[in-house]
Formats: structure tokens, C-alpha cells, sequence
């Protein structure tokens, strides 16, 4: 499947290219027709259900979009820290944040449920209606709680610790007191909670992403054909820049569409959070894919063992840098104990409405204490197979992670067909374009002119 290029003086320089009539040049069909499918089956499920839609919705779009964020700054790590050993894997980096056009359109269904995801962002809201109460299926956000089943109705409620053993009268009292301290903090934020602005906001998020992308996809695919170094200085140079939008669109997103699901909650962290979650999620794809390309003879003798040596240890550096950002909010939120704060980890953890917390322990487990003590050894790293095995489990976990954000604003933990048909079908789209913008080029940056010591690379 790997066509020479003739007349080339570096002898080790390929093409490597897919073959007209090679399995993966049609395989973009396949993963089109699953990925429309699952958004059938999603749409069938929007007509009997919008808002749980709405939410399944968002946990597959974000699942998927972290992915090409995670890429594009991977590619823009690359050219800052001029890295010669990741140009081998760059181009493969390149086509999975290439498909950025395919997330505006991915976005209209996100756009279309916004009344359901956001109480804030109704037709009619007001600061007295922007709190739901626990009859609608999201519980309230009142100052000091405690999660209680209410099994006669089959519902979640929310009560003050304390409030159970009050008069009836006196309990009143103190609910109205903590629905209008939540009704003060959204009039606060309503300057910047509101839809209009929030529109503005994620056209400006999709266009920068899709520029930086299209930006570095061009100066890379342009050089293999040139082979000018000016492109690659180019590409560094405007690096930093590129690095600094994309900090402040991805801290945007993770804001605007994950932590103002709950309106009366907020984190500083949540920011570096949501940038943990693509660079983790990105490198742990990224082995899998070279891995499967490799073994089918697509990138040839480009990527060796010491190439994954390295993909490994930022996969271990990932897992390391999101379990410290993630504990560190959690300490940070515990200690201080403030109430609007505290209620976003009631709801991942308390037993009120299934079993959020055992999921809660998943996460710990899997997604940092095995991986972690797994990855860490250098000879994990350069077996491939184990290496393979640490990196699923990452991918697994990530996707686990976002479900667990994204979902208990729904209520109790309950897995529904919804969920998978929107996941299937965002994702099976977008592989479908990164499967399709692989038939036009070579998957791996042939015009580089660092490549031949990239094809050199050995660990110390």
C-alpha cells in the first residue's frame, strides 16, 4: 500500500499514500453510513424525549470535539517546542483536526436544544424561573444540602441539612431564602448568560478552530509538495499566537456549554480541566491510530518503538497532569465549602438517585490510580500490545468522564439508548471525514525536512 516516490535524493523519503483501491480508501463510506444511522436512531429519540436528548447530545458532541481540540494543539505543541521525533505521527494528528467544518454542522442540533439544556437560556426565563426546581427532574441549588430519595413520587429532592425536623412554616421560609440567594447569582451572570451572546460566542469558537486547523493542515500538505523549510519556520513562528486562542476558545466552551448547565455553580479550574481532557484523550487515540495504520503496512517503517516510547510518556504525563487538575478542583472546592459550589459533586457522589457514585469511583480507578502505576514502567511503554492496552483504557475512561459531567444534570445515573445513538452517530461523522481527508494525502509529513532524523529517532 506504500507507492516510492522516484527521483527523491533522501532514499528513506516515501509517499505514503492509500492505493485507489485499497479497503481504507473507501472505508469513509462504512463509518458515514454507521454515523447516520446513530443519528437517525438519535432523532427518533428526539421526538420522544428533546431534553434528554438535548443532553445526550451535548456529552457526544463534546466527546467527539475534544478529540480534534486535543489534535490541533498537539500539532501546534509540535512546531513550539520543535520536537524533530513527532513528525512522523504529526500528519495523522493533522487529519483528525482537520474535519473542524464538520462541527458547525454537527452544532445545529446543539443550538436547537438549548432551552433544554440551559434553564437560564428559555424563551420566556426570568431570575425567578432560572433554578428548576427538583419536581422538574433537576434538583435546586439551596445553600447547605442534603440529597434525599423521595419514594412515594419516584423523584430526586434536594433538602437542607438540618430543615427535616423544622416546622413546616419555618422550612418555607428558609427554601425561599435559598431559591432567591440562586435567583441573585443569575441575575448576576445574566450579562453573559443569554442566548444571543452565547451564539456569538460559539460561531466565534467554530471559526477560530476551523482557521488554525485549516491554517497548519495547508503549511503542512503545501511542504510535501515545495519541501520548503520557510513553511515549517512559518508554522513555528505563529505557533505561540496559535497556542493562545486556542487556550482562551477551549476555557470558553468548557464554560459556556458544560459548567452553565448548572447556572449557580462555577470553577476557576474547569478551564484546564476540559484542556486536560483533550490532550489526554488526543495522545491515547493517537497510539491507537498509528498502531492500527502500522500494522496494516500504512506508515511503513515511520513509526518505530522509541516513536511510541514517546507517545507513551506524554500519555503517562496526561494522566498525571488531569488527575492533579481534577483532585485539585475537587480539594479546592471541598475546603472551601461554599454551597453554590459544593452541589455539583453532591450530585456525582451522594446516593440520592442511583449509582453516580460508583462511577465516581470508576473514574478515580481507572482513569488515574491503574493506568498511572500501569504506564509507568519503561518497558510498558515499548511493548506495543500493553502500551495498546493503557491507551483504550484511557479512551474508555474519557468518554466515561464526560458522561459523568455532562449527564447527572438529567438526575440519577440511567444509561438510555439515546445516549449510544448520539454517540455513535457524532462520532461516526466525524471519523467518516478524517477517514476521507486521508484518501488525498500522505500519512506521514514526507516534506518536512526534519523527517530523516525524525526516522532516526532513538531514546535515550
Amino acid at each position: 500500500m506504500i507507492e516510492a516516490i522516484h527521483g527523491l535524493r533522501d532514499a528513506e523519503v516515501v509517499d505514503y499514500r492509500l492505493k485507489a483501491d485499497s479497503r481504507w480508501a473507501s472505508s469513509w463510506k462504512v463509518a458515514g453510513a454507521i454515523g447516520v444511522a446513530g443519528l437517525v436512531v438519535a432523532g427518533l429519540e428526539w421526538m420522544r424525549d428533546p431534553s434528554r436528548f438535548a443532553f445526550a447530545y451535548l456529552f457526544a458532541y463534546f466527546v467527539a470535539l475534544s478529540l480534534a481540540l486535543g489534535n490541533l494543539f498537539f500539532v501546534m505543541l509540535l512546531y513550539v517546542t520543535r520536537a524533530t521525533w513527532g513528525v512522523t505521527v504529526r500528519r495523522v494528528a493533522e487529519l483528525w483536526m482537520r474535519p473542524m467544518p464538520v462541527f458547525v454542522l454537527l452544532a445545529l442540533p446543539l443550538v436547537a436544544s438549548i432551552p433544554h439544556l440551559f434553564p437560564w437560556a428559555g424563551a420566556h426565563s426570568t431570575a425567578s424561573t432560572a433554578i428548576p426546581s427538583s419536581g422538574q427532574g433537576r434538583p435546586s441549588t439551596p445553600s447547605k444540602v442534603q440529597l434525599v430519595l423521595d419514594e412515594s413520587r419516584g423523584a430526586v429532592e434536594m433538602e437542607p441539612v438540618g430543615l427535616r425536623h423544622m416546622p413546616v412554616v419555618d422550612r418555607r421560609r428558609m427554601e425561599t431564602v435559598e431559591r432567591s440567594s440562586d435567583t441573585k447569582i443569575i441575575d448576576h451572570k445574566r450579562p453573559y448568560l443569554n442566548t444571543i451572546f452565547l451564539l456569538i460566542r460559539l460561531a466565534l469558537m467554530l471559526t477560530i478552530w476551523q482557521w488554525l486547523s485549516a491554517r497548519y493542515f495547508r503549511w503542512s500538505t503545501e511542504q510535501d509538495k515545495i519541501r520548503s523549510p520557510a513553511l515549517t519556520r512559518s508554522a513555528q513562528t505563529f505557533a505561540p499566537v496559535g497556542l493562545i486562542l486556542f487556550g482562551l476558545t477551549t476555557t470558553l466552551f468548557g464554560v459556556d456549554w458544560i459548567m452553565s448547565l448548572d447556572a449557580t455553580w462555577s470553577s476557576t479550574m474547569f478551564g484546564v480541566y476540559v484542556f486536560a481532557q483533550c490532550s489526554l484523550f488526543q495522545i491515547a487515540v493517537l497510539i491507537l491510530t498509528t498502531l492500527v495504520l502500522r500494522r496494516y503496512g500504512l506508515l511503513g517503517e515511520a513509526v518505530t518503538v522509541e516513536h511510541y516510547h514517546d507517545m507513551g510518556k506524554l500519555l503517562f504525563g496526561w494522566i498525571s497532569f488531569w488527575a492533579y487538575i481534577a483532585f485539585s478542583q475537587f480539594f479546592l472546592i471541598w475546603y472551601s465549602n461554599l454551597p453554590e459550589e459544593v452541589v455539583w459533586f453532591h450530585r456525582r457522589w451522594d446516593d440520592y438517585a442511583g449509582s453516580w457514585r460508583g462511577l465516581s469511583l470508576a473514574l478515580v480507578a481507572f482513569h488515574f490510580v491503574i493506568p498511572f502505576w500501569f504506564l509507568m514502567s519503561r518497558n510498558v511503554k515499548r511493548r506495543l500490545p500493553l502500551l495498546a492496552a493503557g491507551a483504550a483504557c484511557v479512551v474508555m475512561m474519557h468518554v466515561v468522564d464526560v458522561y459523568w459531567i455532562v449527564l447527572p444534570n438529567v438526575g440519577m445515573l440511567a444509561p438510555k439508548v439515546v445516549d449510544v445513538a448520539c454517540l455513535v452517530g457524532v462520532f461516526g461523522v466525524y471519523l467518516s471525514a478524517v477517514l476521507w481527508g486521508m484518501r488525498s494525502v500522505s500519512l506521514v509529513a514526507i516534506g518536512d525536512p526534519r523527517l530523516s532524523r525524525a526516522l532516526q529517532f532513538e531514546n535515550a
